[in-house]
């Protein structure tokens, strides 16, 4: 019995280092010394260091880290501060359902495909669920503060 529960516990543990460091940095609060501005009203986070994103208003954080997938080498997705200038919510469409567009052509988007998997074109993709959660937190006029560059690119 001891060998089996020795074996499952291992078994966890592998399963928890495998994860890469973006996923698993998602789920993780980020800490006081974040690079995101605390102004009193919403602001949009995107740490593409770490590809997570959430919303705080002040230093508070009212949407809790999701794990998002940023643009790459030659698609970069911006950095810096911007405003949430259109919103269009298209929930059944196959591609931007939930797109709170914020720079140019570049949107707060979900996406139906693996963010572990996959390139994004310099938006922030997300799961549908969290754009959708996105969607009712945000207006139009939001601060989104961008800043650093998807790993490996």
């Amino acid at each position: 019995m001891k060998s089996l529960f020795r074996r499952t516990i291992v078994a966890a543990g592998t399963a928890l280092i495998a994860l890469t460091p973006a996923v698993a940095a998602a789920d993780a609060k980020p800490d006081r010394a974040n690079p995101c501005p605390h102004p009193a009203g919403r602001i949009v986070c995107v740490d593409q260091d770490h590809q997570r994103m959430w919303v705080q208003k002040g230093s508070r954080i009212i949407f809790d880290p999701v794990l998002v997938r940023t643009g790459y080498r030659g698609m970069w997705t911006p950095n810096g501060t911007f405003r949430v200038y259109a919103r269009h919510e298209w929930p059944n469409a196959p591609l931007l359902p939930y797109s709170q567009f914020f720079h140019r052509h570049y949107a707060l988007h979900g996406s139906r495909d693996d963010l572990r998997k996959g390139k994004s074109k310099g938006c922030v993709n997300m799961s549908v669920t969290d754009a959708r959660r996105l969607w009712r937190t945000l207006e139009i006029g939001d601060t989104v503060y961008i800043w650093g560059h998807k790993p490996g690119t």
